[in-house]
């Protein structure tokens, strides 16, 4: 076999315990086929270490998923494994395995072991949850794929005593269990083919949390946010003053927004500590937002103006289901047919300027400012989507026109951590690389046509203190 190093196409790096593991795996697995496919069930191992190395390159992790199911369907024992491959690899693939999830075997009931392996898997190690991930995706994309060909009658091949619903309980509750990985594609890939496959969750009653299980890690206008101190989840909680169906609509929108593959932190549980509603999230642990960056280095803050002008671009340059979100416009139409600052005549005045802003169906954050978008190692990410929605691009930055022209200082430095001199410089940044407006006449024509828009979003957030600007940007 040709092995000199020199010579080979591809940059060279040491498989030497994965090639092992492949090798074990496929001997083990020998002469079997994948249950019901007609195929060798060594592919199905190939593609679970494929999925594993999208999330990482520890040759160890990516051995364990090879040789995920040998202990479980073949006669090698755990005893075996960890001779041949060590204590960590024995380790990886018995925290993945039903059979030993809290003492239950083959003798048990599907129920019983499944449900036990969910608890063993959701309190397993990060790496442990990678190797699990390859397999249970590979398997979510099979079932997805002979589903959409055989229907129900699919369920008829597989043990569980109740068919589709079984599954369905087993599948929702992995998606719970391997929620640590929301941040990866292969999650978000799961998720997708989950509720291809079942249908799209509901949040329903919130669970809940004893919020001594995390560390309060920042605060926003209304809701306060906390890291999990064991896991890679954190949580929003609203203020008591705030309705449970302000965090509920978040969640919904957030997922949403994530099934359209816009780049969000994966949404969790709907949760209550006994007075506060909120929403769990994965946690982007490598992350700040660009607020809290240009705070620590200011130096920073044209490259930062620069990279959300090009997101706003690529937001409002896409698409938005009007049937799934919101419009921005109806959503200001009824903040002014509620508000008590105008008589009868001028709502119908302020009414008829909101009607012919000219529509669109592109996206809209809805909470559009620095402080809603994250810089991490996954890329950029979209956070705070309770009033996601469609429309013309001018309703998002009468948000930024709010937050970046008309905040007291200190409500700035609360919020976003650094002096309104400061936001003003980054605006005026913002403007010239969005709007082009390059010159002072340029920028005190966009200020001007934004005016009344922050209007709106002040009318719609309820703003209070600021009536004489309202009615001088929405009455003239």
């Amino acid at each position: 076999m040709w092995t000199n190093k020199k010579y080979m196409a591809n940059k060279y790096i040491d498989t030497s315990i994965l090639d092992k593991a492949m090798h074990f795996a496929i001997d083990a697995h020998a002469n079997t086929e994948r249950r019901g496919k007609g195929f060798p069930y060594s592919i199905h191992l190939m593609e679970a270490v494929e999925i594993a190395a999208t999330i990482t390159s520890d040759q160890e992790i990516l051995a364990a998923t090879a040789l995920h199911d040998t202990i479980e369907d073949t006669d090698v024992s755990l005893e075996q494994l960890r001779e041949e491959f060590g204590d960590r690899i024995a380790a990886l693939v018995e925290a993945e395995s039903d059979k030993f999830a809290n003492g239950f075997s083959e003798r048990d009931s599907w129920t019983d072991r499944k449900k036990a392996g969910l608890v063993r898997l959701a309190n397993s190690p990060y790496d442990a949850k990678v190797v699990a991930m390859g397999d249970k995706l590979s398997n979510m994309r099979a079932i997805a794929r002979d589903y959409e060909r055989i229907g129900d009658e699919l369920w008829k091949i597989f043990h569980a005593p109740n068919g589709k619903s079984d599954h369905e309980w087993r599948y929702r509750g992995l998606a719970v269990a391997l929620f640590d990985l929301a941040g990866t594609p292969a999650y978000r890939e799961f998720i997708t083919l989950l509720e291809k496959t079942f249908g799209q969750k509901d949040y329903g009653t919130p669970e809940k949390i004893d919020i001594n299980d995390y560390i309060r890690s920042g605060e926003g206008f209304n809701a306060e946010s906390y890291n999990h101190k064991g896991g890679r989840t954190m949580i929003k909680l609203y203020s008591e003053s705030v309705s449970p169906e302000m965090p509920l609509r978040e969640l919904r929108t957030a997922m949403n927004v994530f099934r359209m593959g816009l780049l969000t932190p994966m949404p969790g549980r709907f949760v209550t500590d006994g007075k506060r509603f909120g929403c769990e999230f994965s946690r982007v642990v490598d992350k700040k937002s660009f607020a809290r960056a240009i705070s620590e280095n200011p130096d920073s803050m044209k490259r930062y103006a620069a990279e959300f002008a090009r997101m706003c671009k690529q937001l409002h340059s896409t698409v938005c289901n009007p049937a799934v979100f919101p419009s921005a416009a109806d959503m200001s139409c009824k903040a002014v047919e509620n508000a008590e600052i105008f008589t009868d005549d001028e709502k119908k005045k302020v009414l008829d300027f909101v009607k012919s802003v000219p529509t669109a169906t592109t996206c809209l954050h809805g909470d559009l400012h620095i402080g809603n978008i994250l810089d991490s190692s996954f890329g950029n990410l979209w956070i705070d989507l309770a009033d996601f929605s469609y429309g013309n691009p001018l309703f998002d930055f009468g948000m930024m026109y709010l937050v970046c022209r008309c905040n007291p200082d200190d409500l700035t430095k609360k919020l976003y951590h650094i002096d309104n001199e400061a936001m003003l410089r980054f605006w005026k940044l913002f403007a010239c690389e969005y709007f082009g407006a390059d010159t002072p006449e340029k920028f005190a024509e966009v200020e001007n046509k934004l005016r009344p828009f922050a209007a709106l979003k002040m009318l719609y957030f309820r703003i209070k203190g600021y009536d004489n600007f309202i009615r001088e940007s929405l009455l003239g």
